[in-house]
């Protein structure tokens, strides 16, 4: 039996983002195994593979385990560029009907920061519109035929997004924000657009966000999000951002920002985890300005050991609150907008609609589907609730995050 913090230590030293040379020839073929289930596990054999290359440390890697780290270098870099062969047209197919995008996480990651589309792993692919432009984006890529549309995604275009397919196994999800700790209501998404920059994705033009917005969502998308659920991936694609944008970083304005979406904690973790575990370059001072005082050893080991075994946390926040409604008025309207969409909106989610003369028919089918997945997330919720007072530790560290 291997010693599990033996793999973990190794692996992360061959992930760091401090180039030194890594001191591997000690290591026996056992820890070389668990490393290498490790890294399956968090997305990142081809990551430790380029990075073993780039080290000259193959001589000490085992064989076997060379072969499939190349092999599964190779399968990756294989899947995504038959990947972004299908997302070019679609992205084509959006700017030429005038509809802006931003390129979100993966898709933008994997070729702008990272520098080789084998290097990260995706599952999705999400693409940011503007909310009065997500209906007819919707319609506009599904009648390309490029992508379709699931009987079982109805409930996920209700609130914030549309999700197609892509392929059988990749989605794309079309999205108007995104989530911030202290609600919607605390993002300017006018500053985000109008601080988005010009990218090249798939060979196509189209926008990316600042690489302030891009620190900050990726590290609310990890902490906030998915809680630390998605293990180490998050983390290396911080490290990595950090490091392609390291000469342009505005750290005031990601501070700035962090305060002002009440998010000071969960980026100030975040930051902290790449920075203790993978070696990414931030700043003390802005450690210090996001969690003044420093965080405490308990709170950094509860959330090193969510990332490595990617048991995650979860917050308990109420449906209405998750969209940023405060008050009884503010729940009133959103459940009004949400049930009374705009003929296009309706037509999006409920394509026979599109020239019915009875309509208002379709509305008493959008009630009871925006009813249902209200309750589909309290009883989730219930689910959660009960599960989490198990775990006493998860339950201190959500707790710390949300005095922010």
């Amino acid at each position: 039996m291997t010693d599990h913090h033996s793999a973990a230590d190794l692996l992360l030293r061959c992930l760091s983002a401090v180039r030194e040379p890594l001191a591997v020839s000690r290591e026996p073929s056992a820890v070389w195994n668990e490393v290498l289930d490790m890294a399956a596990d968090h997305g990142l054999v081809p990551l430790l593979f380029k990075r073993l290359k780039e080290s000259d440390a193959r001589a000490h890697v085992p064989v076997d385990a060379w072969k499939q780290l190349r092999q599964v270098y190779f399968d990756s870099a294989s899947a995504n560029v038959r990947l972004y062969r299908k997302l070019g047209p679609v992205l084509r197919c959006l700017r030429s009907s005038g509809i802006k995008v931003i390129v979100l996480k993966g898709a933008f990651l994997a070729e702008a920061v990272y520098g080789d589309v084998a290097l990260r792993p995706m599952g999705d692919v999400d693409l940011m519109v503007t909310k009065a432009e997500l209906p007819r984006a919707h319609a506009v890529l599904l009648d390309t035929g490029r992508v379709h549309r699931r009987p079982e995604d109805a409930e996920s275009r209700l609130w914030k997004n549309t999700k197609l397919w892509l392929t059988p196994v990749v989605s794309v999800d079309l999205c108007w924000t995104i989530d911030v700790p202290g609600g919607r209501s605390r993002l300017d998404l006018t500053g985000l657009w109008e601080r988005a920059r010009p990218a090249t994705i798939a060979g196509v033009e189209v926008l990316a966000l600042s690489p302030e917005d891009l620190l900050l969502h990726l590290c609310l998308h990890a902490a906030h999000r998915h809680g630390l659920g998605f293990g180490l991936l998050p983390l290396c694609d911080i490290a990595k951002t950090i490091h392609r944008f390291r000469s342009e970083i505005d750290w005031a304005q990601v501070v700035d920002r962090a305060r002002k979406w009440r998010a000071s904690r969960y980026v100030g973790l975040t930051l902290h985890l790449a920075r203790r575990m993978l070696g990414a370059g931030v700043p003390d001072d802005v450690l210090e300005q996001l969690v003044p005082g420093g965080i405490d050893a308990r709170i950094i080991e509860t959330a090193r050991e969510a990332v490595l075994g990617q048991r995650g946390y979860h917050e308990l926040m109420p449906f209405f609150g998750r969209l940023g409604a405060k008050c009884l008025g503010d729940k009133a309207k959103l459940f009004w907008e949400r049930v009374f969409l705009s003929r296009e909106e309706m037509a999006a989610i409920y394509p026979a609609s599109r020239n019915s003369r009875h309509i208002y028919l379709y509305y008493a089918l959008r009630l009871r589907d925006v009813i249902r997945t209200y309750w589909s997330h309290v009883l989730s919720r219930g689910r959660l609730l009960a599960r989490s007072r198990r775990r006493d530790r998860t339950a201190a560290l959500v707790k710390w995050l949300k005095e922010d």
